[in-house]
């Protein structure tokens, strides 16, 4: 092996040659760019990007802030629309309440007239019963006086014909009560 001591300049070239000089010059040349660079460039794009963050987050809480007041609002109109729902079927309820209540009344009124027919009709038949019994009356009033006349061969006045048969109907009405 070799007996050289190690020592850091052994791996550092020489400066003073003109490969050494430019690799010096390269380095000085790197880091006054990069001194610039950062000074000039990345600096400015550090703060365009910090700036972009924030107004990207920004938007996103907008557009939060958007979203809750786009619920509440989409909430309200639900809660509107089923007010509205809850309206309509209460007028229909209401509509079919008073259907409901006025063919009650329409039927009663027809009801009402029914009765009214049937005891006009009751009224009419008992006037006719009343008109067919006293003209029957009438008749045997008059059948009567002719039987007597012939059974007696002598004529009767239709006075005495008359008394006679009222008595005689009297009693009759008098014997059915």
């Amino acid at each position: 092996m070799l007996d050289t001591p190690f020592t850091f300049a052994a791996l550092l070239p020489d400066f003073m040659t003109p490969e050494g000089t430019v690799l010096l010059w390269s380095i000085v040349v790197f880091f006054a760019l990069l001194a610039v660079l950062w000074k000039f460039a990345f600096g400015p794009i550090m703060h365009a990007l910090e700036q972009r963050e924030k107004k990207i987050q920004g938007d996103i809480d907008s557009a939060a802030t958007q979203l809750k007041a786009a619920t509440a609002k989409l909430a309200e109109y639900q809660a509107q629309v089923n007010a509205a729902n809850d309206k309509a079927a209460a007028i229909i309820a209401e509509a079919k309440r008073d259907v409901d209540a006025l063919v009650a009344d329409e039927k009663a009124k027809a009801k009402q007239e029914i009765e009214a027919d049937k005891e006009r009709a009751k009224r009419e038949i008992a006037l006719a019963k009343d008109a067919a019994v006293a003209e029957l009356r009438d008749k045997v009033v008059a059948l009567t006086g002719d039987i007597a006349a012939k059974v007696i061969r002598r004529e009767i006045k239709a006075e005495d014909h008359r008394t006679f048969i009222s008595q005689a109907l009297s009693e009759i009405g008098a014997n059915k009560n």
